[in-house]
């Protein structure tokens, strides 16, 4: 992918999750179908809309930077993000009526850590796979 279709995927994505996290508790659905016999839904959500925000900023790093470098910036920006949105939740709180709560923080860094370990796995295998054609 160019950089700038990720830029752009990234920033829509943010928007996204800017609007998903600081939308007021009444906003949201309450019956989510078919997911609602899962539990803790919400937390494979955070999970979700972090790893797609890790993976996408990782993208943006990505080859101009080694493997390693790419992903401790990626990951410091991220669990940053994390941190800061919850906050956000609960400094707004009482007119979004949304608290900060540690699972979703725990959430967003487990989606972080698999997003990170799955963009290792692809840039490894296309840093392996230009040593072979060559």
């Amino acid at each position: 992918m160019s950089k700038k279709l990720n830029l752009i995927f990234f920033i829509l994505w943010v928007a996204l999750m800017f609007f998903a996290i600081l939308a007021p508790s009444e906003s949201l659905p309450k019956d989510i179908g078919f997911f609602s016999f899962i539990p803790h839904f919400d937390k494979f959500v955070h999970a979700i809309m972090f790893g797609g925000f890790a993976f996408l900023l990782f993208g943006l790093f990505s080859p101009s930077k080694t493997i390693a470098q790419s992903s401790k910036i990626t990951i410091l920006i991220s669990i940053f993000f994390a941190v800061f949105t919850e906050l956000m939740q609960f400094l707004l709180g009482e007119y979004i009526h949304r608290s900060l709560e540690f699972l979703d923080v725990v959430a967003d860094i487990f989606g972080i850590v698999l997003a990170i370990g799955l963009c290792v796995f692809i840039a490894k295998r296309k840093k392996r796979d230009k040593v072979w054609k060559r």
